[in-house]
């Protein structure tokens, strides 16, 4: 199976743009580009949170690398791979 064409960190970044900047955080590492939240409030918030930042996402046809993006970028300290979305 082909490898997934690389994102652009520029292109999350367009995606996100709407979100605070301290909400979330972008790396770009040798697997792609990986975001996590890095902020510090209540289970509900961080919940709603992700969401937004999920939907940011998919308006670019972009998901996380994860069976279950939502819970993932909710309870992971570490960031999540960027991917394309299928379907």
């Amino acid at each position: 199976m082909p490898a997934e064409p690389a994102i652009p960190v520029e292109l999350v970044q367009h995606a996100l743009r709407a979100m605070r900047a301290g909400t979330y955080r972008l790396e770009s590492t040798a697997d792609g580009v990986t975001v996590s939240l890095v902020m510090a409030v209540s289970p509900a918030g961080r919940r709603n949170a992700a969401e937004r930042l999920l939907r940011s996402l998919a308006e670019y046809n972009l998901t996380l690398a994860t069976p279950d993006p939502l819970t993932a970028l909710t309870d992971s300290p570490t960031g999540l791979r960027v991917i394309h979305a299928h379907g």
